[in-house]
């Protein structure tokens, strides 16, 4: 106790600060560890659900229960029930020019990779350009504010329009035949 009171007011500080650090490294470390055992669990779970050893409760929690097979412990993730459906782009003036995308419920188009249909090579064409979707069974195209606008049949859209099998949309400054 003597030697605390002999300490200068910034050796106090200083073992105080080290004091702190050393703790919250240990925190951090504990949180680390935790993080790495659930993520060692999950990672484990995926490959051999039956052998993961942990909680069933705690699986149904983050987990919807299939209730389908009836097999107890037997966990799946939750079914997207968007209806899927296939979508063709074909250039009219170039035939062997044409994009498609399959497997998804809405398809967007634009200039950029992360679309599900990419366009990169027209300039006249917005980043994220249209959306295409299917609402019980009509396909509807959606401008997504893109800067040259899309046309349906020649006519400039500005709102989400319904599509007819073989319709000519203007995306940029190509036009092309939609199948789906």
């Amino acid at each position: 106790m003597s030697m605390l009171l002999l300490m200068t007011n910034a050796e106090a500080a200083k073992t105080l600060s080290l004091v702190a650090w050393v703790v919250t490294f240990f925190i951090a470390l504990n949180i680390g560890v935790f993080l790495y055992t659930v993520i060692r669990n999950k990672i484990a779970e995926k490959k051999n659900p039956s052998e993961s050893g942990t909680n069933p409760a705690v699986n149904h929690a983050l987990l919807n229960y299939s209730e389908e097979n009836n097999a107890p412990g037997v966990f799946q993730k939750a079914k997207d029930t968007t209806p899927k459906w296939s979508l063709g782009l074909t250039d009219l003036s170039n035939p062997e020019r044409a994009f498609s995308a399959s497997g998804k419920g809405e398809y967007l188009v634009g200039r950029k990779a992360q679309n599900d249909i990419c366009i990169p090579d027209d300039g006249y064409v917005s980043g994220v350009h249209c959306k295409f979707e299917k609402e019980n069974d009509t396909v509807y195209v959606t401008d997504m504010e893109s800067s040259n606008g899309t046309k349906v049949n020649g006519t400039k859209i500005k709102e989400k329009t319904a599509l007819a099998e073989n319709d000519i949309v203007r995306i940029g400054k190509v036009e092309y035949k939609v199948t789906f």
